[in-house]
């Protein structure tokens, strides 16, 4: 008879457990020994996680947990490498410790082969359950009161003599140095002069407002995938390449390159850039490829998208495989208002 025991290693335990009774004699002693110490740590793995009746943080792992129990129980290795992350990173979501990022709960719902929609739903549910941990964290601490100042010990007092020749030698050096300072301040330099005869017209402008941003978040790319800088999905519209003609960005599964895609252009600012809208309308040099060598944490893309908006990526994290490719790259993304004026 086979004991079934329900939890992470229901599946394993049950498959391990037959082979061993088919196998051996019946009453054969190592049998019970080892099908006992099988269920005994099947048992201790299952209550290792917290209730799902704790909070809402448990409760959000405890359901991450069946949607990978109804995936099939796949091992977070496998899981991991379907679409590109550390498998620590996905089993310390499903742990109940603490809440997930929102990037990291959407890669563990898509490992698990959910849809688009699911994911959706997800990113509605993550939202909700941080905005109840918000609301039941204690407020912050008053801060503790100064300390009382150390008393200075007192200056002592010169006799009155030599205190007021020293008095009148410090009065007589302040008076030299603002002399100076006053005749260096007053007398302005020639082409200061000038510069303050000019115009009103040709006085500089001041710093134009930044331009409004229209979406501006993380992104997350790995090899074989693209994405629509357009689209206002969590996911920024994440798919297989190649895509459709509203993509904008592939990750080459081949090359590990970053590209435009069809009628978007991708372009490389110099080191130095700052980043902004200016800086991305401006530059000439667009249709070009980001080679893996060259993807590396600060470097920032511009990108003119499918629908003709201004696009900045700036690389903020690079993972790479054992053959030191980048396998999984991580953008700070910002898709500006104002579309680009060609």
């Amino acid at each position: 008879m086979v004991t079934r025991v329900h939890g992470p290693l229901t599946s394993t335990y049950t498959r391990l457990n037959m082979y061993i009774e088919q196998r051996l004699p019946l009453g054969y002693p190592g049998v019970r020994t080892v099908t006992e110490a099988l269920r005994r740590q099947n048992v201790a793995q299952a209550t290792d996680w917290p209730t799902p009746d704790a909070g809402p943080l448990e409760h959000f792992a405890h359901d991450l947990r069946q949607l990978r129990e109804q995936a099939g129980t796949p091992d977070y290795r496998s899981m991991a490498r379907r679409v590109g992350c550390a498998p620590s990173r996905l089993s310390t979501a499903a742990a109940g410790k603490r809440l997930p990022t929102l990037e990291t709960t959407l890669l563990f719902v898509r490992a698990c082969g959910r849809d688009q929609t699911e994911q959706a739903g997800w990113s509605r549910r993550w939202k909700s359950v941080r905005a109840e941990l918000e609301r039941a964290s204690p407020p912050p601490s008053s801060p503790s009161p100064a300390p009382a100042p150390t008393p200075q010990p007192a200056e002592p007092v010169m006799p009155k003599r030599r205190r007021r020749r020293h008095v009148l030698a410090g009065g007589a050096f302040l008076v030299v140095v603002c002399t100076a300072i006053a005749g260096a301040v007053l007398r302005p330099h020639p082409q200061t002069a000038s510069r303050l005869s000019l115009p009103a017209s040709h006085v500089p402008s001041q710093v134009p407002a930044p331009e409004p941003e229209r979406r501006h978040g993380p992104l997350v790319m790995v090899p074989g995938r693209v994405v629509d800088l357009d689209s206002l999905a969590p996911s920024w519209a994440e798919q297989t390449s190649p895509g459709t003609a509203t993509d904008d960005v592939e990750f080459t599964y081949k090359e590990h390159e970053l590209v435009g895609v069809r009628n978007a252009d991708v372009a490389v600012l110099l080191p130095g850039s700052v980043g902004t809208f200016q800086d991305c309308a401006l530059e000439q040099d667009y249709g070009v490829a980001l080679s893996a060598a060259a993807i590396k944490p600060g470097t920032m893309l511009c990108d003119i998208t499918s629908d003709n908006r201004v696009a900045l990526l700036r690389i903020v994290d690079v993972q790479r495989d054992a053959s030191g490719l980048p396998d999984q790259v991580t953008f700070d993304a910002v898709v500006w208002v104002p579309p680009h004026k060609t």
